[in-house]
């Protein structure tokens, strides 16, 4: 009976879908509307888009309100009538709160063929949540554990203040082993930082901080403006260094034109141009943001570093030869 209420729960989900109007269709479900806490629920995202329409973020998280995220089972896309692609998102989540929960809207960010992002949002569902505890049932006769018994044989049992005290010696001796060697690594580190700094390459700094700067974590946090500001910075110190163009303080089309007007290379430009552009999109204008798409230019901009420091190293080389 359950695989038969799921399966005609899912038909339904696809109906709705289909009969929807509009380039980017999207519909969820869920195959529980009441569980007891902690429980699982299985929640099915269908997304149907026209040809040349593209899924740039399906819009679940690993948190999703009160909901958490247990699972995501890796997407099914197949076709369907008039040409449309249908994605079938399908995760396992649950809550940790009793009470009548509602799971939140899903933004599904999309693309368009001329490149124009959009949203589509799909409906709120309601979930009840309850306790493990029945109405009525007492919880004052659980009883704490009982201590573990000993056996006859069984050797002296150390006593608890004397195995805590061995253990704070052990940390007090770890802490002064770390601050002796931190010590040592500070004293050395002017000049050894500032040796990394003559023999890298500008291509090669830029990765370096481009790299720190994917460790921080930032869109996953909701700062979008810091992440991009860093990102730019990186690119913009990067053609500073390498070219010797005034790129601080240049506008992003200007900055292009700077870097036409020196003969650099066009798919170099176009890469650095299309990023800072975002950058300034994301920290200067009320648009949407997306952790993947602000990932993305980590990404991209560390392929045109890639790029780059292939082109230094072989400039290098040519001077050597030369």
């Amino acid at each position: 009976m359950r695989v038969l209420a799921a399966a005609s729960l899912f038909l339904i989900l696809l109906g709705s879908v289909a009969a929807a109007d509009g380039p980017v269709n999207v519909a969820d479900s869920v195959d529980k509307h009441g569980i007891t806490i902690g429980d699982p629920i299985g929640l099915v995202l269908v997304v149907e888009t026209d040809p040349g329409y593209r899924i740039t973020d399906s819009g679940v998280g690993r948190i999703m309100d009160e909901f958490e995220v247990l699972e995501a089972i890796p997407p099914q896309v197949t076709r369907v009538s008039n040409d449309r692609t249908r994605y079938t998102f399908r995760y396992r989540m649950t809550a940790f709160r009793v009470g009548d929960l509602v799971f939140p809207p899903i933004s599904v960010a999309y693309q368009s063929p001329a490149g124009v992002p959009g949203v589509a949002l799909t409906a709120e569902i309601p979930i009840v949540i309850t306790s493990v505890i029945q109405p009525g049932e007492a919880t004052d006769d659980i009883k704490p554990a009982k201590p573990q018994l000993r056996l006859p044989n069984a050797a002296p049992q150390i006593p608890q203040l004397a195995i805590q005290v061995a253990l704070a010696v052990v940390v007090l001796a770890m802490l002064a082993l770390i601050i002796r060697q931190t010590r040592r690594a500070a004293a050395r580190r002017p000049k050894d930082a500032e040796m990394d700094e003559v023999l890298l390459t500008p291509a090669q700094r830029a990765m370096g901080e481009l790299n720190r700067v994917a460790s921080l974590g930032l869109p996953e946090k909701g700062r979008y403006a810091e992440h991009y500001a860093l990102v730019s910075a990186a690119l913009r110190v990067y053609v500073r260094d390498r070219f010797g163009l005034a790129a601080m303080e240049r506008t992003p089309r200007e900055l292009r034109q700077d870097m036409l007007a020196a003969a650099i290379d066009r798919s170099e430009i176009a890469a650095i141009f299309e990023i800072l552009r975002d950058g300034e999109v994301a920290r200067f204008h009320q648009v949407p943001a997306y952790p993947a798409r602000a990932q993305h230019a980590v990404r991209a901009a560390m392929d045109a570093m890639r790029r780059a420091a292939v082109a230094e190293q072989y400039e290098l080389m040519h001077g050597q030869a030369s």
